[in-house]
């Protein structure tokens, strides 16, 4: 970890210093792949504000799921196995996310009067005065925190095999 902080800690920095939720959580982790902060901040960048500022899936989760791929995700279709282990990566990620949050849709956790799920007027409106701000720095945390703890647990259970 840089300066001894934790992914979960830099993500949080990250989107302190002006990167959005999704970007925050994958430039944290963007070494580890082999991109540069650039190049995850590129992949990310429509992630802020519930993906375009839409208030739909909470841009930090979309993170989890960039990184869930990148960690167990297949490269070609026929890679039946590395699919389900992806997609059942993320499920737990984002159970874990909603034990906290309640949800994983931005406008919902950023509680939106009249936030309308998937539809809608409400997906543009103003943030409300209590989240001026970016006040998203904990979510942030708490979805590179649940991806270091799955890695945490895939390296025990990788060694417990041996």
């Amino acid at each position: 970890m840089i300066q001894n902080k934790t992914r979960a800690e830099i993500a949080a920095d990250n989107y302190k210093n002006g990167y959005n939720c999704g970007q925050a959580v994958v430039v944290a982790f963007a070494d580890r792949y082999g991109l540069s902060e650039e190049q995850a901040a590129h992949i990310t960048a429509a992630f802020g504000g519930g993906l375009g500022r839409q208030r739909l899936t909470c841009g930090a989760v979309m993170g989890m799921a960039v990184l869930a791929g990148l960690e167990d995700g297949n490269s070609v279709p026929e890679e039946k196995e590395k699919i389900k282990t992806t997609f059942s990566a993320i499920k737990m990620m984002t159970e874990k996310f909603k034990e906290q949050y309640g949800s994983v849709t931005c406008g919902e956790i950023l509680g939106l009067k009249g936030y309308v799920k998937a539809e809608g007027p409400a997906h543009h409106q103003e943030i409300p005065e209590e989240y001026k701000g970016r006040p998203c720095a904990l979510k942030v945390k708490l979805a590179a925190q649940i991806f270091e703890d799955y890695l945490k647990s895939k390296e025990t259970s990788e060694n417990t095999e041996l």
